[in-house]
């Protein structure tokens, strides 16, 4: 048998096996060969509420009218552990796929998100961190409802235990120590998740997107894959201990902006320096360098924009346009900011998509909320 359609049927029986996956699951996860695709949307929530601040929810009724889009225009609405392992082994994936995902296990998502999506049987992902959720706080999910959620096909992820600013170390903290600590943060949430629903599928949501160079690496020599809170496709370039999502909440989760997200592609870069998100104290207007491999994309039409600022200066460093760099006019705020480039398709139906998030901690070493 062709290893690839062996592949596709081991694919298939894997989503078919999850209740809420199911058939119609299944069935998506069979595109031609012209649909095939090696890239995929990931959107991330928070609350599902017209009740909570809106700088971190979506009303019922918009999300309601994203799903709708979704089902509306034959997007495949698709695990999170399948498609990662297809893009990570280089397979194909079906074109128009997205992944749905929850950061921080708000009771209202089992209240207002879950019933919409069991309806349409489709899956989902909670990143739970799990000292509220013991706690007991009222506004978040207990694990009876965490429970019933896995039970029906929902992937239950790791958000640590206490949702930390990662990056930022404890007064007089060692590297070393520093390290451990959040290591323990990761290993016991990843506990209590095997604990009260058996899963054990080590990956990470980033608290707040905010991680470091060594942090990275650590989870990646622990077996993890690492997700951010930066906007953009998923594809083979991607960095897989900082994988990007789509914050969908707010300004954010509009009609508009949500048609060109889910139709986006990842631009394809191949290295970018620095490496980390952490801003020297002594440069406030740090450069971003990338380097791009060549795509279906108008290089021509590439911009890069910085946030509070508006659009930034791009310079290209070699003839041939793979390398280019930006940079901010103005110091960038205490807190966390953002480049982002894109460049539309050649067809101009898609945006090609990359940002890199900064981190500027306060003068005492802090980072904010």
């Amino acid at each position: 048998m062709n290893p690839r359609i062996a592949s596709r049927i081991q694919q298939i029986s894997q989503l078919a096996s999850r209740p809420l996956k199911g058939l119609l699951a299944a069935a998506a996860f069979i595109p031609s060969v012209a649909m095939a695709a090696d890239s995929a949307v990931f959107l991330q929530y928070h609350h599902v509420s017209d009740k909570t601040p809106a700088v971190t929810s979506i009303t019922p009724e918009m999300f309601r009218q994203h799903l709708d889009y979704l089902d509306k225009n034959d997007f495949n609405v698709a695990p999170i552990e399948t498609i990662i392992k297809a893009i990570q082994s280089g397979r194909s994936v079906p074109d128009k796929t997205v992944v749905i995902t929850f950061d921080d296990a708000y009771k209202n998502i089992y209240e207002n998100a879950f019933p919409m999506l069991r309806d349409k049987g489709w899956p989902f992902t909670i990143f739970v961190s799990t000292q509220p959720v013991d706690r007991g706080f009222g506004n978040f999910l207990t694990w009876k409802q965490i429970q019933e959620m896995s039970r029906s096909g929902a992937t239950i992820a790791n958000h640590t235990t206490s949702h930390p600013h990662m990056p930022e170390k404890l007064p007089g903290e060692s590297d070393q120590a520093w390290l451990e600590r959040s290591g323990k943060e990761i290993t016991d949430t990843e506990q209590r998740i095997r604990n009260e629903t058996g899963q054990d599928v080590k990956m990470l949501a980033w608290p707040f997107g905010e991680t470091a160079p060594e942090l990275r690496k650590m989870i990646k020599e622990m077996g993890y894959i690492g997700f951010g809170q930066q906007s953009g496709a998923i594809g083979p370039l991607s960095d897989f201990t900082r994988l990007p999502r789509f914050p969908m909440s707010g300004s954010y989760s509009d009609m508009s902006g949500f048609r060109t997200k889910v139709n986006s592609r990842p631009l394809p870069v191949t290295q970018q320096e620095p490496d980390t998100a952490i801003i020297d104290p002594k440069n406030l207007t740090p450069s971003l360098t990338l380097t791009l491999a060549d795509g279906n994309y108008q290089k021509q039409q590439l911009n890069c924009y910085v946030s509070g600022q508006g659009r930034a200066e791009l310079k290209w460093l070699d003839k041939e346009k793979t390398r280019f760099t930006t940079q901010a006019k103005s110091p960038l705020p205490v807190g966390r900011s953002r480049y982002n480039c894109t460049a539309p398709s050649m067809d101009g139906r898609h945006y090609y998509w990359f940002y890199h998030q900064w981190l500027r901690f306060t003068e005492d070493g802090k980072a904010i909320d």
